[in-house]
């Protein structure tokens, strides 16, 4: 059967998951970017010229009214759905006009992967249909070379790593720091990804550094990692984090909660400044002694996030959701 792949960058792991399924790759919206002509419009022409495929894999929320358009015209194809950003978390909270496209390019959703049960959870609000989890997973090189990084765990550092979008929470996380900063005063605060403002630095101890290369280079400097997301599908970050022995702090609304959580409850936040604090205050406060057994807990629970396994996995249960739609 012939599979099409409708992405969007594509996410490393994503494409990882339809090469293991043998998919051709299609971009969303290439073809008619261009053009001086309505999105709608584009959306249309984009999906009449889709190739011919037995399944569409749809990543994420972008290519769903693409995808829907080109069922019209081949009723036989299946269109499952790759849950693993905040479409259906955030749809509510969506335009008027956005929302009912969605609502709309939904009806031909025949199955659904997801990245995580919150993922998963945001689909099963609205539809039923076969479903599945699999998680994403750190990338090969990367996945080798953290677990030999030693962070300091007798700081007071922090890191945090995702690009600029209110859904990533950094701004939470900056002034949940300030809390912080009044009970540790050597507490220091690193943001990586880019395009945050370079104004957060004005906050004592906040350093702002883009974009970087080297994350062991910066994980080997903190002794906690914070995911502090209003809405986050899986952040493969926290994966990144727990690799390199980093205990991390998540929001109970990213969906690397559910690994995050075996460290300990606390360790799952509400989205809020002020309990996020708390999270990181608490961990501070522990022993020498149990911060290195959480290290060790933290480094363990990411062995199976690797390509191998999660691409395996990726592919039978894909065949498993074809087969029950």
């Amino acid at each position: 059967m012939k599979v099409c792949f409708v992405h969007q960058l594509p996410h490393p792991s994503h494409r990882g998951f339809a090469e293991a399924i043998n998919a051709t790759f299609c971009h969303y919206h290439t073809k008619f970017c261009k053009l001086p002509i309505p999105r709608t419009v584009k959306s249309i022409l984009e999906g009449l010229t889709l190739p011919k495929a037995d399944i569409y894999l749809c990543e994420g929320g972008a290519p769903l009214f693409p995808v829907w358009i080109k069922k019209k015209f081949n009723r036989k194809a299946i269109n499952i759905e790759l849950v693993g950003d905040e479409t259906f978390m955030v749809l509510e909270n969506t335009s008027f006009v956005y929302k009912t496209v969605i609502k709309v390019a939904m009806s031909e959703i025949d199955g659904a992967i997801a990245v995580s049960k919150l993922a998963e959870e945001s689909i099963k609000k609205y539809l039923e249909i076969p479903t599945a989890i699999v998680y994403p997973y750190i990338e090969d090189e990367l996945y080798k070379k953290l677990v030999f990084v030693n962070p300091n765990l007798k700081n007071y550092n922090i890191v945090s790593v995702g690009y600029a979008k209110p859904a990533k929470g950094m701004d939470l996380l900056v002034k949940a720091f300030e809390i912080v900063k009044r009970e540790f005063k050597d507490a220091e605060l690193f943001i990586v990804g880019r395009g945050h403002p370079k104004e957060w630095e004005k906050v004592d101890g906040v350093h702002v550094l883009g974009y970087v290369d080297d994350l062991a280079g910066v994980f080997k400097k903190c002794s906690l990692f914070v995911q502090p997301s209003r809405f986050d599908a899986f952040a493969v970050s926290t994966l990144e984090a727990l690799r390199a022995g980093l205990p991390s702090i998540v929001t109970e609304m990213t969906g690397a909660r559910e690994v995050v959580e075996n460290l300990g409850k606390y360790f799952v936040r509400k989205v809020e400044a002020e309990d996020i604090a708390t999270g990181i205050l608490k961990y501070f406060d522990l022993s020498e002694e149990e911060k290195f057994r959480l290290s060790e807990k933290a480094r363990k629970l990411s062995e199976p996030f690797n390509k191998n396994e999660m691409c395996e996995r990726f592919k039978k249960e894909f065949w498993k959701i074809v087969e029950a739609v």
